[in-house]
């Protein structure tokens, strides 16, 4: 077996969730966090129920966090809007 072969690389770390706001609502993509730091695309393994459900808490958490985020930029986004109309209506 070829040591030098990128997919029979061993790493350590943990999983994580990667949460971000997107026109079509909030996207989750797993990744996995090595201990020297870099962020690699895979799936989450959750060794146990108790680690699955404490994470699963937490992706809930994120979420509620980036709709609550979206809710107030949208929110901005309309008070920036608004001022954009009502500057033009002076103008005109």
């Amino acid at each position: 077996m070829n040591n030098d072969d990128p997919l029979n690389e061993q790493f350590t770390g943990r999983s994580v969730f990667s949460v971000e706001i997107t026109p079509e609502g909030v996207m989750v993509k797993t990744k996995f966090l090595t201990e020297d730091g870099r962020v690699l695309d895979m799936p989450a393994i959750f060794p146990s129920p108790d680690y699955a459900l404490a994470q699963i808490d937490e992706l809930r958490l994120l979420v509620s966090q980036k709709f609550s985020e979206a809710v107030k930029l949208s929110g901005q986004a309309m008070a920036d809007t608004t001022a954009i109309v009502n500057d033009l209506k002076k103008n005109t």
